[in-house]
């Protein structure tokens, strides 16, 4: 009997796919370092000095307007070294942006190989109903064919093409099966190790 599929498979189990948990690493990496490239921004200076008084650089920034900040007149810090540090956050989300489009190419692929996996275990079984119909037909044509032989109605000949008739049908059933077999497995595969999901441990 073909194994059933449980209907409304949550697209949560294709997350379990090796390609997309990578593409899904990847794209967290490429998040934290726009994260990380973002923080330098923002500077990083002593606030005190001596006797618990404002550090030199602290008043400086303290000092200063917003558009000096900015562009990095007469202050220092990791945010006035504006060129290097806007050049690398550009990259980290260059790079970003590069993640996210091949996590959203991986998970399309994911769900294009599903919906074809579960498209040719569909017309498999299908093909595989038409074919145990044929089977039946044939067993039933051989059954009275030799009952025709026995009776004397027909030489063995008929009973013969009969049989090789079941025989074909029998093997072309037989390989059909086979391959639903290699459907079952491609679907498996695509889902990222089937359709069950794990049960909630429950305390005792």
């Amino acid at each position: 009997m073909p194994q059933e599929i449980p209907v409304g498979l949550p697209s949560t189990l294709l997350e379990r796919r090796p390609d997309v948990r990578q593409a899904e690493d990847q794209l967290r990496a490429a998040n934290a370092d726009v994260g990380v490239a973002l923080a330098d921004f923002f500077p990083r200076i002593g606030l005190t000095a001596l006797y618990g008084g404002a550090s030199t650089d602290l008043g400086q920034i303290a000092a200063t307007s917003f558009k000096a900040w900015s562009v990095g007149v007469n202050v220092t810090g990791p945010i006035f070294q504006s060129g290097r540090i806007y050049a690398e956050y550009e990259q980290a989300k260059a790079v970003w942006e590069a993640a996210k489009l091949h996590y959203q190419q991986t998970a399309l692929n994911a769900f294009r190989e599903v919906a074809d996996a579960l498209a040719a275990r569909q017309k498999l079984e299908e093909v595989r109903a038409q074919q145990a119909l044929a089977v039946a037909a044939y067993e039933e044509a051989v059954t009275i064919s030799q009952e025709r032989y026995t009776t004397g109605k027909a030489n063995y000949y008929e009973v013969l093409e009969a049989q090789q008739q079941l025989f074909a049908a029998q093997n072309s059933l037989a390989q059909t099966q086979r391959d639903q077999l290699v459907a079952i497995v491609q679907l498996y595969r695509t889902l990222g190790g089937g359709w069950k999901t794990q049960e909630p441990a429950t305390g005792n």
